[in-house]
């Protein structure tokens, strides 16, 4: 656990690059721990103490909220954070990525914007598993307004990403 606690403590800190890597690792260990893409990088990339973790759902969603916060905070770290976050099993994911979108996500960059919505690609998904209330909230207006911004944008990945994730919700309500 102590590695986990020196990469949440990296988070914090007000070097970019430090930050920064911190992130990437951290993305790193959550897919290590989901067995997602990357085991490979992972193995290459990771400490021998990170490389035993593996992060149960609480611990998810303690580092969820850790990287919220941290997308809330520091704009510059925001494409990354998200990045990261969308490493975080879905079950997990959704409740904080919604959160974020709904706060901030019309000061996204198009970058951040795009990881928003491959983030929650990833969640819709696993459309079977996604709660009553969740599945409700998923269709707030200001989401869904969001979405549609994204959307038409100028940036081609973020256009495709945010269509597909209307047509799923909109599916979803189906």
């Amino acid at each position: 656990m102590r590695a986990l606690e020196d990469l949440l403590a990296r988070l914090a800190s007000n070097d970019f690059d430090r930050r920064e890597y911190a992130l990437f690792q951290l993305g790193l260990i959550l897919d290590w721990s989901n067995l997602e893409e990357g085991v490979e990088l992972a193995a290459r990339a990771l400490s021998r103490e990170q490389l035993r973790l593996r992060l149960s759902s609480d611990e998810q969603e303690m580092v969820a909220d850790h990287l919220l916060q941290l997308a809330l905070r520091l704009k510059e770290s925001r494409a990354s954070a998200i990045w990261t976050l969308g490493k975080v099993e879905g079950v997990v994911l959704l409740g904080p990525l919604l959160a974020l979108i709904k706060a901030i996500g019309e000061q996204l960059s198009d970058e951040a914007a795009y990881q928003a919505c491959c983030a929650l690609g990833k969640c819709l998904a696993e459309g079977n598993s996604i709660s009553a209330p969740v599945r409700a909230s998923l269709r707030d207006a200001k989401l869904m307004l969001i979405l549609d911004r994204w959307r038409q944008g100028g940036d081609k990945r973020l256009q495709m990403t945010a269509g597909r994730a209307i047509a799923v919700i909109k599916q979803l309500d189906g």
